[in-house]
């Protein structure tokens, strides 16, 4: 048993609750014996379809145990100057996630303790007018990344767009254009696929691109990957090719990653070098109008201009 076992309540009471999700044609199990909700973004990633195998299995708890976690169990922390959004303690080979309200300071929203399978969590929450809400965010996205990085399988901060041929991803830091570019896009026709946060997955020899769950209700998209873009706004439409190294080491930096473990590295670097050897990877600077579909596929087949 993990060595964090001891620290709070064994609950031994038949699961009455569940409810599965499909999100990246993954499947999530989530179950309790109390009540308990999922934000609305969720909503359309349920399914009715029950799996003895799920990829994920969730074991949903009310009230935040105390954990008695030394400092120097500490991996991971995500935070800025103002707020913390969660803490990663390492517990002999599982994980324990300590999640941080994000309308107050430093106040626990959840504890979540993650096995060394990376397929069977335990998340603990706070009642909510008698229910609980184990995905609430950030948690919901930290489980979802988690996911990818057991499987060939990647998450990234990007748009995608799916033109009825062709998947995009268009990438890049935040005021780049992620969203003016998928706007350009949908007002003329195309689908968005999500304009903030994507998973990549590998099926057989073929690279995919998912939507996740949003705080909005969206229906679960899909679409072949055919080119990734890394985009600046420029007082001209101009594109360049990138390969090997440089286009590896750029895809990565936009991609979710908790680089605390050397095994989680090794995963990313190898799927997005394959990424890169087998979808193409450009440098765009764009120019916010729809002027910027037609360069696109003018020059992507030949990469410069």
């Amino acid at each position: 048993m993990p060595d964090y076992q001891y620290i709070y309540t064994i609950y031994t009471f038949s699961m009455a609750n569940q409810k599965y999700l499909n999100i990246a044609d993954f499947t999530i199990k989530l179950q309790s014996n109390f009540e308990f909700e999922l934000e609305i973004g969720y909503d359309s990633f349920i399914t009715k379809e029950e799996t003895p195998e799920p990829d994920v299995t969730i074991q949903c708890y009310p009230g935040i145990p105390t954990l008695d976690l030394p400092k120097k169990s500490l991996v991971f922390e995500a935070k800025n100057e103002i707020q913390k959004f969660y803490s990663i303690y390492q517990t002999g080979p599982s994980f324990a996630f300590i999640i941080y309200n994000q309308q107050t300071k430093d106040e626990i929203q959840q504890v979540a303790i993650l096995d060394e399978t990376f397929s069977r969590w335990e998340v603990y929450s706070n009642y909510e007018d008698d229910k609980i809400i184990p995905l609430k965010y950030p948690l919901g996205p930290i489980i979802m990344h988690y996911l990818t990085v057991k499987s060939s399988a990647v998450m990234i901060h990007a748009s995608c767009i799916f033109d009825g041929q062709k998947g995009r991803i268009f990438t890049g830091f935040s005021g780049a254009g992620k969203s003016t570019i998928s706007k350009i896009w949908a007002d003329a026709g195309n689908l968005v696929i999500n304009d903030d946060r994507l998973i990549i997955r590998k099926l057989d020899n073929d690279f995919f691109v998912y939507n996740t769950p949003m705080y909005y209700n969206d229906r679960p998209k899909k679409t072949p990957l055919d080119a990734i873009f890394l985009i600046s706004h420029f007082p001209e439409n101009k594109m360049k090719k990138l390969d090997g190294a440089l286009a590896v080491s750029r895809v990565m930096a936009f991609c979710i990653q908790n680089n605390f473990d050397s095994n989680f590295i090794q995963n990313n670097l190898n799927f997005i070098s394959e990424l890169s050897t087998n979808v193409s990877v450009f440098e765009l600077g764009f120019v916010p109008n729809e002027s910027v579909i037609n360069f696109i596929l003018e020059n992507e087949t030949t990469g410069t201009n």
